[in-house]
């Protein structure tokens, strides 16, 4: 993973958002550079007085951390799921808004 696309991106910057807490507070400040402040490796590395390389590998094992704690966790796949749902019942009132929230609190 030399450079990290728009789409995944996105998704490890949300897993960070979820999961970052779990991680060292060296790898925490790498990946908030990163994420939130939108830094390059290189201005990174120069930050923290480290080689690119060293922070690029300090970004892919964070990922995959990230990741794993998805796997087990699936946090933010349930929450894109309750904001689905959330969304459906916008769109309702009345008898059926009930009953929809009903079924939903049910499965928590």
């Amino acid at each position: 993973m030399s450079k990290i696309d728009l789409k995944d991106f996105v998704k490890y910057g949300k897993l960070f958002e979820v999961y970052g807490k779990l991680l060292s507070e060296d790898r925490q400040g790498v990946m908030t550079l990163y994420f939130d402040y939108n830094m390059t490796l290189a201005e990174i590395a120069k930050e923290k007085g480290v080689s690119r390389q060293a922070i690029l590998d300090t970004i892919e094992k964070s990922c995959l951390k990230l990741e794993n704690f998805e796997n087990v966790l699936h946090s933010v796949e349930k929450g894109q799921q309750l904001a689905k749902k959330l969304e459906r019942l916008k769109k309702l009132s009345g008898k059926a808004l009930e009953e929809k929230v009903e079924e939903i609190l049910k499965e928590i």
